[in-house]
């Protein structure tokens, strides 16, 4: 199962299993609502910081890949000479924004 769906799940399931027990302690309405997303949400910080891991980390490998990805066609762009000079200005900007904004 994907991280995605594997949290998100687990985060409703949370939020279902709060809002049974609100439901049995006698809330109901708005009351049991708010208090299932609020207290949902702070045991989910808690509770599920694992799955909570795996999901940025797959967030970021993806993330990472696509940009590699753009990066070698691009330069597959510039090696291949269709690029104008306009182009080939724009880019040599972005690729030094783009590694002054890199975490050090």
């Amino acid at each position: 199962m994907s991280p995605f769906f594997r949290y998100g799940l687990l985060r409703i399931l949370l939020f279902f299993l709060v809002a049974l027990l609100g439901y049995a302690v006698g809330m109901r309405a708005l009351l049991l609502v708010v208090f299932a997303l609020v207290v949902s949400a702070l045991l989910s910080y808690l509770l599920l910081g694992g799955p909570r891991r795996a999901l940025v980390e797959r967030l970021e490998q993806r993330t990472a890949a696509r940009h590699q990805k753009a990066a070698a066609k691009e330069a597959e762009r510039q090696r291949s000479g269709r690029m104008s000079a306009a182009e080939r200005d724009a880019a040599a900007e972005d690729a030094d924004d783009d590694a002054q904004r890199r975490p050090r």
